[in-house]
């Protein structure tokens, strides 16, 4: 799941992710009516769309393998702001081609002078052999809004994210858009911080980071299983900064779509590390995870009925 922002992406996300379900972004695209004020230019209508994500990256955390995404996505959308949408992610890399995930989502969006706000719930349905760091949330709402000062547009994200436990997550922007080309190409260079409790993660570490890969580690001269454990997992913190570009081109009905992302990831989690040798042994130990920057991109192709 990629948490987002009105005007840049997933978290961006999903940037925030930033990532496998609709994002904020692929509604306004189809919506055909945020940008705005209520009563102007809304129409019931239906949108599909296809989008790319190169890889699944979630608040600055991804899995060790690269979860290609390519994912189609049915809109409809009610004059009144209400929309709903369905869409499912195939994943296809060197170990693994399966539907990945099936996301379900309602919500409302409206936008009054300045303004604009969308409110969504939705509903998570994940392979059983999915590694995303994700794939422990069952579902979310959140609260997207942001206020157009001209020269600026901040924005902010407050989501529930709820599986073993329920994650609190926000999301603060700053983007600025530019029109070109008869305004049918639009870029949207956007600045933001994230930040969020981290029970989803505990559970990716718990359920997936070691089960499902290798349900035995090489450990010495035999094996292991081996479980982790995210040490505070509920506090909120600060996990990722990113600069994202959106590019938007717009041909009638259609419109196509490239999103860069640069993901800066910050206070990585502190590991206890669970081992249980074939010969009995038993080792605890506390590490610090390894994080690094991540570059990914999405892009998607819409249409409007």
């Amino acid at each position: 799941m990629i948490l987002v922002i009105a005007t840049s992406g997933k978290v961006c996300a999903q940037s925030a992710s930033d990532t496998a379900t609709t994002d904020t972004v692929s509604i306004e695209r189809l919506s055909d009516s945020t940008s705005t004020p209520l009563h102007h230019h809304r129409r019931t209508h239906f949108g599909v769309g296809m989008t790319y994500q190169n890889d699944d990256v979630y608040l600055g955390r991804k899995d060790s393998t690269r979860l290609p995404y390519y994912t189609p996505t049915v809109s409809w959308f009610h004059k009144s702001g209400l929309y709903a949408t369905a869409s499912a992610s195939y994943l296809n890399n060197a170990t693994a081609s399966r539907i990945d995930l099936v996301t379900l989502e309602a919500g409302y969006m409206f936008t009054a002078k300045k303004y604009s706000g969308t409110f969504t719930i939705s509903k998570y349905f994940y392979n059983s052999q999915s590694t995303a760091v994700t794939a422990d949330i069952t579902s979310s709402i959140d609260y997207t809004n942001s206020y157009d000062l001209g020269f600026i547009k901040p924005s902010f994200t407050t989501t529930l994210n709820m599986g073993t436990k329920t994650d609190f997550a926000t999301t603060l922007g700053l983007s600025h858009a530019f029109e070109l080309v008869k305004d049918n190409l639009e870029i949207s260079p956007t600045l933001y911080a994230a930040a969020s409790t981290q029970d989803f993660y505990n559970d990716y570490y718990r359920n997936r980071k070691y089960q499902i890969k290798k349900k035995k580690q090489v450990v010495g001269t035999g094996t292991a299983t081996v479980t982790g454990t995210v040490l505070n997992a509920s506090a909120f913190k600060i996990l990722d900064y990113e600069a994202t570009m959106p590019i938007e081109y717009s041909i009638g009905k259609c419109t196509i779509s490239f999103t860069p992302t640069y993901s800066i990831p910050v206070h990585p989690a502190t590991l206890a590390i669970h081992t249980v040798r074939d010969d009995g042994v038993i080792t605890d130990t506390t590490r610090t995870e390894k994080i690094a920057n991540t570059f990914y991109f999405t892009l998607g192709l819409d249409f409007l009925f």
